[in-house]
């Protein structure tokens, strides 16, 4: 529950911020980068509070998790940071009333959608109750288990199209269309955070007045995950109560908290395979 208040839980990517269309690799395309990312996350911050937040937490979601500086957050907003985090990058959202999720990107294998992918590149499938899970799926499934709805997403429009379909209700910005996975028209930098701080406040005021719900799946969910290498189906079929469906699949029946605690078992500490990915360069 909130401490003070009422609170908002921002997690924040880079693949749906304005401009970012291709992992780079030194800077200055980092800094930039970062830049922009942290404009939007300040917009964002800026128009929950004027929507009537009284604390804001953000989250680093991306790669390592160390892309955003405290100091330069908005209206003294806290900052998660780090990675290796038993909710992936959701934990300390219990505290919280409202979700707001930027620069979010969608799940794999979408046509004309920036960089699509979930979590990880060695994840092939990941499904929950037969939906294709995004990250946008498993952050609004981990609030919903700590009664704690989504309101609002910014991202590029495939992303948007697909958070609609589970998410119906919140306050959307759509910042860039795609062109393929690595290229897209963006707006101008300067109206993408001014509609994401309008989002921001609008979907606050909605959350104050009790306009979103959790989103829930009944229990026992059913997880299943596939994977590019047969070893880490090894490993992850160590334990209890995951099922090896197949060489590289694994299943999980239980509470949404224990499937997530697999999955970040899986990509916060199972190593890469030494030239696993060489075929795909």
């Amino acid at each position: 529950m909130a401490t003070a208040g009422f609170s908002v839980f921002i997690a924040a990517d880079i693949e749906g911020t304005t401009g970012y269309v291709n992992w780079p690799g030194q800077p200055p395309e980092d800094s930039r980068s970062k830049e922009q990312l942290t404009a939007e996350v300040n917009a964002a911050i800026e128009g929950a509070q004027e929507g009537g937040a009284q604390e804001i937490i953000v989250s680093d979601i991306h790669w390592t998790k160390q892309n955003i500086s405290a100091g330069e957050l908005s209206g003294r907003a806290s900052l998660i940071r780090g990675t290796k985090r038993k909710l992936m990058w959701m934990d300390f959202v219990e505290r919280c009333n409202l979700v707001l999720l930027i620069g979010f990107h969608a799940g794999f294998g979408l046509a004309e959608a920036v960089l699509p992918h979930t979590m990880d590149p060695r994840i092939v499938k990941l499904k929950i109750n037969g939906y294709d899970a995004n990250e946008a799926l498993i952050s609004a499934l981990t609030a919903g288990c700590f009664g704690v709805p989504v309101g609002m997403a910014s991202g590029d429009r495939a992303f948007i199209n697909e958070v609609q379909r589970f998410l119906p209700l919140i306050e959307t910005v759509t910042v860039k269309e795609a062109r393929g996975n690595f290229a897209a028209l963006n707006l101008h930098p300067e109206r993408s955070t001014g509609k994401i701080k309008y989002a921001a406040k609008t979907a606050v005021e909605k959350g104050i007045k009790g306009a979103f719900k959790p989103l829930r799946f009944n229990e026992p969910v059913e997880m299943n995950l596939e994977l590019v290498w047969p070893g880490y189906a090894d490993a992850l079929s160590l334990v209890p109560g995951v099922e090896r469906r197949a060489g590289r699949e694994i299943s999980f029946t239980g509470s949404w908290l224990d499937a997530l605690e697999i999955i970040s078992l899986f990509v916060n500490w199972i190593r890469v395979v030494p030239g696993i990915f060489d075929k795909f360069k």
